[in-house]
């Protein structure tokens, strides 16, 4: 064994390999492994009766392995720059990079290996390693490798065929320059394929405290005493079911190696010898110790539990391997190592010292036997051991959020594999709704995709002054043009009333008609949509007969077009029919204020307001919120308006966002809610709807409409638990993902959603820089100090470059 400091060799002098061929690792001491890399489960994904699923499959995979075969699981965790270039980026979009390039990124890869040597069995030691010995203990360790060679190619693909059957987890197949890249970055502790180590000439010293690869040092920490009861499974930090092993997997946030392995034992050599110590424990008599008495009773349940219950029995060697350049950062990280084995079921663990070199090359890729710190354990509490999580996987395009960690990733929140790519924002007041929202708001800005929002209240006017968005708020004094007559006009100057546009005046005349929770029987309906397309028809004929004509369709003409109607068909029997079931007195009552009377500016218009130009716009109808006759109706003709507007973008990612909004929908606009769904999802939009509570959308007339069509619902921190559990019922969440809500938190540097889309939930963090927080901001006093800096300063930029300056130094 090598304990001398001035030891020093390079690391080609210590690899164990005596070759790599046919994608496999040829051992110095005979053994034949195969490597695979693993694309695992995202964490926190699984709950308790899958991780009991997972485990029984891993257990079964290895109660097949013959004796001596030993599976390797390597995880390495290495940190990366956020390496997004700010070049050709937006103002925000270059704070957001600054913002991420501060902080290391953990990067996790998986591996998997699996070994078989010769049927010799020696017990190692310190002493008898490759390392230790420069040699094999073993005379002919080649003896009858080729039949090695074969074997193992179908024991690998049996296991890794059982193991892919549970869903998420799949294999790749490490080729002759994958293992030998691997076997580099192991023995360089350079893990980043984007800096891939060239060769294996950094020197190699073991040191009695540690070892040392260049100028990095080296610790090994091993585990040495189950903790328990053990389980498949264990609750993580944020109370969600997570792997035996989490703590010293992904949760240890610095780079380390994480390597386990599980070796088949002979199980009736090892019930022997354990029933042989039993007897020898027994035959102490009066000097049997309290510890001797413990130890026989432990081996006596062991040895019960292998032989009732017909299970295998392996050894298991769990290590984490700490290293840096700074010692400090080693000492603290080893420390936080042996506090991650506690929470693990309270596990003993062992940190290494003159066994450091030793271990530490025993722990290499698919050289697993030379290790000599194993614990003998049942096959099902060996698989518990082995961790097939990983971390959160980005999309490819979306919205940048983080992980519960705070790593940047990106979250397609337009996701075209699901049934639609609507959405619901539900969080109560204080969750951080406006912020998250105007956070994704800003995004899209950024790249382009036109948004509309429908607001009340100007809950997003300081991110739209920011980014010179087209901001109106409504104004009954100064309305907006709208005229929702204007239908599609063909070139003989007729126009076409096409069915979409036909339910529309139905829905809008009907508000006016009934209010906003009036109901129209069915005969009214059908008298109204045949009076809205005889209108058309005498217009379009006398367009036909005189094409000068400049009146255009309005709602002051239907309302003329009704008065002529009622005189000259009065002795009609089709009219008697209709009036006898259509009360058009009534009717014309209700529309007059909007044909003649208070509010024909509203609806009257010769032309749309045109907002070709904008791709940001929000409509504020915090005027008009208390009005319940214009207020549904304004709020109709904005929505038609924002369909309108985003038709004209149709090979681009459209947004609308209804914020409180969406309540003035009622039960009379069912179909108008549904039509809308429709035409965005058709022009490639998403509708959001966000609101304060799940109560709200329960008691909506529109709720159900609203739940149906929406693929992604966006829930925020909430502390009343009672909520939760009605929110989950009514979105028909798991108790798993209810868990995953109840478990958000806040801080002062983030705060948690959760989202699910489709069959699958998470939860991420909404992380921005200061910078986009002064955009963001709904609290009263960060939003009153940008706008006097705004006023101070004259520039929103300047504004937002003091505001940043007063976070930082505490000042706000």
């Amino acid at each position: 064994m090598v304990s001398n400091d001035t030891n020093t060799r390079t690391i080609d002098d210590i690899i164990p390999i005596f070759s790599v061929e046919s994608n496999q690792l040829v051992l110095k001491d005979g053994r034949i492994a195969v490597g695979f890399s693993v694309s695992g489960i995202e964490t926190e994904k699984l709950n308790a009766k899958q991780y009991d699923y997972l485990n029984t499959l891993i257990y079964g995979a290895l109660k097949v392995l013959p004796e001596g075969t030993i599976v390797q699981k390597l995880d390495t965790y290495y940190f990366k720059e956020y390496g997004e270039s700010t070049k050709n980026k937006t103002y925000f979009q270059r704070r957001t990079i600054e913002h991420f390039s501060e902080r290391p990124i953990l990067v996790h890869d998986g591996y998997l290996f699996i070994s078989i040597g010769l049927s010799i069995d020696r017990e190692r030691n310190a002493a008898n390693t490759l390392f230790a010995l420069g040699k094999s203990v073993i005379k002919n360790p080649f003896e009858k490798i080729a039949e090695r060679q074969a074997s193992i190619e179908q024991l690998a693909n049996d296991f890794i065929a059982t193991l892919t059957s549970f869903e998420g987890i799949s294999f790749k197949r490490l080729d002759n320059q994958h293992l030998q890249d691997l076997y580099l970055q192991y023995y360089n502790l350079e893990f980043d394929s984007d800096n891939q180590p060239a060769d294996s000439l950094r020197t190699f010293t073991p040191c009695s405290t540690h070892a040392a690869i260049g100028e990095k040092r080296v610790n090994v920490i091993t585990m040495s005493g189950q903790g328990g009861p053990i389980e498949p499974f264990a609750r993580n930090r944020q109370n969600i079911m997570s792997p035996w092993v989490y703590p010293i997997a992904n949760y240890l946030y610095f780079p380390h190696v994480l390597s386990v392995s599980i070796k088949v034992m002979n199980k009736d050599k090892v019930l022997s010898g354990m029933d042989t110590t039993a007897k020898v424990i027994q035959n102490l008599d009066f000097m049997m110790t309290q510890d001797n008495r413990i130890k026989r009773e432990e081996i006596l349940e062991f040895t019960e539990e292998v032989r009732s219950d017909n299970k295998n029995i392996v050894t298991t060697n769990v290590s984490v391997i700490v290293y840096s350049s700074n010692d400090y950062e080693v000492e603290k990280n080893i420390q936080r190592t042996v506090a991650a084995f506690r929470e693990m079921g309270s596990s003993e663990c062992f940190i290494e010292s003159i066994d450091t070199a030793n271990l530490f090359i025993a722990n290499a890729p698919g050289n697993s036997d030379q290790n000599y710190r194993w614990l003998t354990m049942t096959g099902d509490n060996g698989a518990v051991y082995l961790n097939f999580i990983t971390k959160y996987t980005s999309d490819l395009k979306g919205d940048l959020l983080t992980d519960r960690s705070g790593e940047p990733l990106l979250v397609n929140l337009f996701n075209e594999d699901l049934e639609n790519q609507n959405a619901v924002v539900v969080g109560p007041t204080g969750s951080g709704k406006s912020f998250t929202v105007a956070n994704f708001l800003v995004q899209r800005f950024d790249r382009g995709e036109p948004q509309i929002v429908i607001d009340v209240g100007g809950t997003y006017l300081s991110a739209f002054t920011a980014l010179n968005g087209k901001y109106f708020e409504y104004d009954p004094e100064r309305p907006l043009k709208f005229n929702p007559c204007l239908v599609q006009r063909e070139q003989d100057g007729t126009f076409t009333l096409n069915n979409d546009k036909s339910n529309f005046l139905t829905n809008l005349i009907t508000v006016i008609w009934k209010g906003q929770d009036g109901v129209i029987r069915q005969h009214e309906r059908s008298v109204l949509n045949e009076l809205i397309l005889h209108y058309y028809l005498e217009y379009n004929e006398k367009i036909k007969k005189d094409s000068s004509l400049t009146l255009l369709p309005s709602i002051s003409g239907f309302y003329e077009y009704i008065i002529d109607y009622m005189e000259s068909h009065s002795e009609d029997l089709e009219y008697k029919k209709q009036s006898g079931s259509f009360n058009f007195n009534e009717f014309l009552l209700c529309l007059k204020p909007f044909a003649v009377g208070q509010y024909k500016e509203v609806l009257n218009s010769d032309e749309y307001e045109d907002l070709a130009a904008y791709k940001l716009i929000c409509f504020d109808m915090k005027k008009i919120k208390t009005n319940p006759i214009l207020y549904p109706v304004v709020g109709m003709l904005i929505t038609e308006l924002a369909a309108d507007q985003l038709a004209r973008y149709p090979k681009i990612n459209k947004w609308i966002y209804m914020d409180e909004a969406w309540s003035m929908l009622s039960d009379t606009m069912t179909d108008f809610i549904e039509l809308m769904y429709r035409t965005i999802r058709k022009n490639n939009g998403s509708m959001c709807i966000i609101t304060q509570g799940i109560n709200e959308i329960m008691t909506s007339p529109i709720g159900k409409a609203i739940k149906i069509n929406a693929a992604t619902k966006i829930i925020l921190r909430h502390t009343d638990t009672e909520e939760v559990g009605t929110l989950s019922k009514e979105f028909a969440f798991t108790q798993h993902e209810k868990e995953k809500i109840l478990s958000l938190s806040t801080a002062p540097t983030h705060r948690e959603i959760f989202i699910k889309q489709g069959e699958y939930g998470k939860a991420y963090r909404v992380d921005v820089p200061f910078a986009v927080q002064a955009i963001l901001t709904s609290k009263p006093r960060e939003r009153e100090m940008l706008r006097d800096l705004t006023a101070e300063y004259g520039d929103i930029f300047a504004a937002i470059r003091q505001f940043v300056e007063l976070k930082k130094t505490g000042k706000l």
